[in-house]
């Protein structure tokens, strides 16, 4: 089988809330230059600066899910989920507001293995659903 990848669908607002945290933490930062605070309390303020910014740049850039060889696996910036794909018992649509490896509300949720779950949010919903095999579940709503 061929590897599909899949971006992350992302709502508007989740991606002004984020872009928002950053420039607030960017803001911060130059107040905090200008109220001339010591060399080493800049440097740490600017690392964590960095972090921060790293953080939320890798997670809208690197949010995806791909099906390769059986498997699915699940990225969102530094974190990494692999899930079995004979493993996955039932797929859901839901609009939990959970944090998730997903940038959209309009979800999915992946119940799979021994009771645990994942939501996500391909943008090609149909597509993911063919390239995993599973139909969406009628009664998945929001149970």
């Amino acid at each position: 089988m061929a590897r599909k990848r899949f971006r992350s669908k992302i709502d508007t607002w989740l991606l002004g809330i984020l872009i928002g945290a950053l420039l607030v933490v960017l803001i911060a930062f130059f107040a905090a230059v200008g109220e001339g605070l010591p060399a080493g309390a800049l440097l740490a303020f600017f690392a964590v600066l960095m972090l921060v910014g790293a953080l939320i740049v890798s997670t809208l850039v690197a949010t995806h899910y791909t099906v390769h060889r059986g498997t699915l696996i699940v990225v969102s910036g530094p974190l990494r989920w692999r899930i079995p794909i004979d493993q996955i018992q039932r797929v859901e649509a839901t609009r939990q507001p959970w944090s998730s490896p997903a940038l959209s509300l309009d979800r999915l949720r992946i119940r799979y293995g021994d009771g645990r779950q994942i939501m996500i949010s391909p943008a090609d919903k149909n597509g993911f659903l063919k390239a995993i095999g599973h139909a969406l579940h009628p009664n998945g709503a929001e149970g």
